[in-house]
């Protein structure tokens, strides 16, 4: 089956424009509370503006410019302006320092970046470096650029809306390198073509039903794999209204779902823990959302709690950066079955295997591998890694690393990521699963676990908890609720209460910089 055929990114913001003309397909709203908005015409001639003006700059195919950028109408115009003429969109995580940013830089070697006052004086010490591939720093401010910066939004202003350069492209063109998060380990560059793109339109529009009278808000990161394949693409590719927030607040982000008018939103379990932290409100049942796109993990009792006071129906999705969409699913008006996280969509296989690589029978826990096609379905390589490319695929499958089983009705389910497992004198213990039992705990807004040297039971269990504001828990209470709840060789041996947790920009905690 294929269903882009040879139609490219440019391509499809031409149609677009054409097909769609002054409705509104970009609604962005600031920390601040301002609102931009865009028709799908208007928005395809501030890409073709931002596409001449990488152009007039020298970019050209194949070239790769770095975006460090928070949400904003800008990092739209650039994804796609330099994927009108073939250059290579590569997004910065926005939460990284300057060796981080400097280390990526340096793995994908950028001809220029485009970023804003935040991440000024980061750009100028790394312009100063004797070694950076940067030839220009291009600043969206509202204030005159420092020294030998280029103001973004002067020269985006003077290009032409009608695109002047037309350079052949292809679907298998590589239309950017997105670093994973890098949790567990150095973050590796995910090789994402424009078919990549186009399919997870349709792929996600398809999941989740989308129509041209749908509204689609999303507070995830621009730069990150679920905005721009879950939200961005599938909302433009439906022409529905795509609504982009700036910053996610949990006391302003259920009221922006009713003002928008939502019909189509996500939310990750951080969220739906400080979200269920807030007061009530008389009106926060007055919304319009159809689902809700739920990523992993939240106890049942988190669960049942979220859907009863909100009244919304959770649409789980399963999938990785690699993976471009969430492969596994809920499907459009199919069951669904918690804690299930669905069954494969078309175009993708997926099977549990064991150590042997050997499929696994209903109901026994194994690897999660996923087959599709790379390039299309399923990320092309890595880049500049074809050592971790060949680790990952074999024949076509694809090793995610992640462990699960299947039933009997073929609904998968998620049970914890490899590296999230510890080994617990001759047990298998899943972090995901202590987890979801401690953040039951009604003094514990949130627990994370990790496995810790043990010279007798090979690991021991560390739990990291953040309390509920104003609370209180000592370790002797601590142990004694776990001891209640769980079986004894899954209690935590160590507890340590923080007021916070290392997060990356999805919202996952970082679990190595709690080692």
């Amino acid at each position: 089956m294929d269903l882009i055929g040879e139609q490219n990114l440019r391509q499809m913001w031409d149609d677009l424009a054409e097909v769609y003309g002054d409705k509104t397909a970009l609604i962005f709203e600031s920390a601040l509370g301002d609102v931009r908005q865009f028709s799908y015409r208007g928005l395809n001639e501030d890409i073709n503006r931002t596409a001449n003006l990488f152009h007039s700059l020298g970019i050209q195919k194949g070239d790769r410019v770095a975006l460090h950028l928070d949400n904003c109408p800008e990092f739209i115009f650039c994804w796609f302006g330099l994927a009108k003429i073939g250059a290579i969109m590569v997004p910065i995580n926005a939460r990284l320092l300057c060796d981080e940013s400097t280390w990526l830089l340096q793995n994908c070697q950028p001809r220029m970046v485009v970023t804003t006052d935040n991440f000024c004086a980061m750009y100028q010490g790394i312009l100063a470096q004797q070694h950076t591939s940067l030839e220009n720093v291009l600043l969206i401010s509202d204030t005159p650029c420092p020294g030998t910066m280029l103001d973004f939004r002067q020269r985006h202003a003077q290009q032409p809306a009608t695109l002047l350069h037309v350079e052949p492209l292809s679907t298998c063109d590589t239309a950017e390198i997105l670093f994973t998060s890098g949790t567990t380990s150095q973050p590796k560059g995910v090789i994402i073509t424009h078919y990549n793109l186009r399919f997870a339109g349709y792929y996600t529009a398809w999941q989740t039903a989308l129509r041209q009278d749908d509204i689609y808000l999303t507070v995830m990161p621009a730069f990150h794999i679920d905005c721009q394949c879950t939200a961005a693409m599938a909302a433009f590719s439906a022409g529905a209204t795509f609504v982009l927030l700036e910053k996610y607040s949990a006391r302003a982000f259920w009221g922006q779902i009713i003002r928008h008018q939502a019909t189509i939103t996500e939310c990750i379990p951080m969220m739906i823990r400080t979200l269920m932290a807030q007061p009530l409100a008389v009106n926060e049942k007055q919304h319009r959302l159809r689902d809700v796109l739920f990523y992993l993990n939240l106890s049942v009792e988190e669960k049942d709690a979220f859907i009863s006071r909100f009244g919304v129906r959770l649409l789980t999705s399963y999938g990785m950066t690699e993976t471009i969409v969430g492969l596994i699913g809920d499907r459009p008006g199919d069951k669904r079955r918690w804690p299930s996280i669905g069954r494969p969509g078309f175009c993708y296989e997926a099977e549990i295997r064991d150590s042997n690589n050997q499929r696994l029978p209903d109901g026994q826990t194994g690897e999660i591998c996923v087959k599709g096609e790379p390039g299309k379905t399923l990320f092309k390589a890595y880049y500049n890694r074809p050592d971790a490319t060949a680790q990952a695929y074999d024949n076509g499958w694809l090793h995610t690393g992640d462990y699960g089983y299947r039933d009997a009705e073929g609904f998968f389910y998620f049970v914890d990521r490899s590296s999230n497992m510890i080994k617990r004198g001759g047990e298998n213990v899943s972090c995901s699963e202590i987890e979801n039992i401690l953040s039951s705990h009604p003094q514990i807004m949130e627990a994370v676990v990790i496995g810790v040297a043990d010279s007798i039971r090979d690991q021991g269990i560390k739990a990291f908890i953040v309390l509920n504001e104003g609370e209180t828990l000592n370790e002797s209470a601590f142990f004694c609720w776990c001891e209640k709840k769980m079986a004894k060789f899954k209690v935590p041996s160590l507890l340590e209460i923080r007021q916070d947790l290392p997060r990356n920009c999805s919202g996952k905690v970082i679990k190595k910089h709690l080692k």
